[in-house]
């Protein structure tokens, strides 16, 4: 059972006040009291993966926003773009700084649909007269990862098995709708915006014997509600010996085993 670990990347605000407090170089504030700033982009931690490769998010394309009270001083500035730079700012005990590594949109759209991670973090801070501060934003992964396993068992008994997850929030039956199956399941992976109610998610397994394939559609224990900031493994296997077993899914959230669903169909593996 592989861990997940958290995706962190941290953003820091290098606040270097010469004078008393901040302005923006580009739309300057007035105020009597200036001062510079620089940005800093520290990656602290590496992130692996259900599919055992590294997420490799880049800051520099990290998107950087700054604003004082309603009023942008700048929006989605390519961090390597501003790396090192100076910025004269205003003295305020309002300004908020923010990043992401892609937009919602994207974080689904990526990969011909199978999106991809977002990583994402927001810090309000006060500049006060004659203060040197540093400012960090901590980038936390904001959207969740679907990634299946199919059991030992599987692979060598069955030529061909599949699990098709969508999203069961829906009346369209295409709508964020992926099919994890022997050619693709050992290196696909599916990202899912969720919100704080969470995500439910469906699921349909087919195996060769199954003649009206298990899509649990209409029981509650078949919808599964994915939480955000998490890394969901599903694993298929089946139990039992002879001529009829059971097939589980079991549901491992950043590497602990969370449920175990027992299929009520049993499978006779060698019709």
């Amino acid at each position: 059972m592989t861990m997940h670990k958290q995706i962190l990347y941290i953003l820091s605000l290098m606040g270097l006040l010469s004078f008393a407090a901040c302005s923006n170089e580009e739309n300057p504030l007035l105020s009597e009291e200036t001062g510079e700033i620089r940005f800093s982009v520290v990656d602290t931690t590496e992130v692996e993966i259900t599919t055992k490769a590294s997420l490799n998010l880049d800051v520099n394309e990290f998107k950087v926003s700054l604003s004082r009270g309603d009023e942008p001083i700048f929006t989605n500035k390519r961090y390597g773009d501003i790396e090192g730079s100076t910025m004269n700012c205003s003295a305020s005990p309002d300004y908020l700084l923010t990043a992401e590594s892609c937009t919602e949109a994207e974080a689904e759209s990526a990969n011909q649909g199978w999106g991809q991670a977002r990583a994402t973090g927001k810090e309000t801070f006060a500049v006060a007269a004659n203060e040197s501060k540093t400012v960090t934003v901590n980038c936390g992964l904001a959207n969740s990862s679907v990634s299946v396993d199919f059991s030992d068992y599987i692979t060598s008994m069955f030529s061909e098995y599949s699990i098709k997850i969508y999203d069961a929030t829906t009346d369209d039956p295409t709508s964020r709708t992926f099919t994890f199956n022997e050619t693709n399941y050992q290196f696909k992976t599916a990202y899912f915006n969720v919100g704080e109610s969470g995500r439910k998610l469906a699921f349909e397994i087919k195996l060769p014997s199954f003649d009206n394939p298990y899509t649990g559609s209409d029981t509650e224990k078949t919808i599964i509600t994915i939480e955000p900031s998490k890394n969901y493994k599903f694993s298929v296997k089946v139990e039992g010996e002879g001529t009829s077993t059971n097939v589980t899914l079991g549901i491992t959230v950043d590497g602990t085993l969370l449920d175990e669903i027992s299929l009520t169909e049993k499978i006779n593996p060698y019709s």
